[in-house]
């Protein structure tokens, strides 16, 4: 089994032209192409919860990923009549409490220029 590489890189580095050609081609490949029609968004074609989105899939392994699974789990089995009426107020109140104690949102830079504060 190959052994994993740490590839670490300075702010610069990361907002620098892309000079590598394969990457430029990668950077430019719209993501429709990528993902044609298996990373619909958030929601599968059947109506569950798409994991494979990223804007879904690392909310389950955040320090708040429970309380999003709570959240998304009643939304999902709620219908629109039920959400308008407050269901799962709770469960998106307990998520948005953990996000705000954790500040698991945050990038590490946000983070570090708060402890300067």
């Amino acid at each position: 089994m190959p052994q994993e590489e740490v590839v670490r890189m300075s702010v610069d580095e990361y907002w620098a032209d892309i000079k590598d050609e394969y990457l430029l081609e990668i950077s430019n490949t719209s993501p429709t192409d990528v993902y044609p029609s298996t990373n619909p968004g958030p929601t599968t074609p059947e109506g569950g919860v798409n994991f494979e989105c990223h804007c879904v899939g690392h909310l389950v392994g955040s320090p708040c990923g429970f309380e999003f699974r709570e959240a998304i789990t009643c939304q999902k089995s709620s219908n629109e009549e039920q959400m308008q009426e407050g269901a799962c107020g709770a469960e998106l109140l307990s998520f948005m409490e953990c996000v705000t104690r954790t500040q698991c949102f945050k990038s590490g830079s946000d983070k570090d220029d708060d402890q300067k504060k």
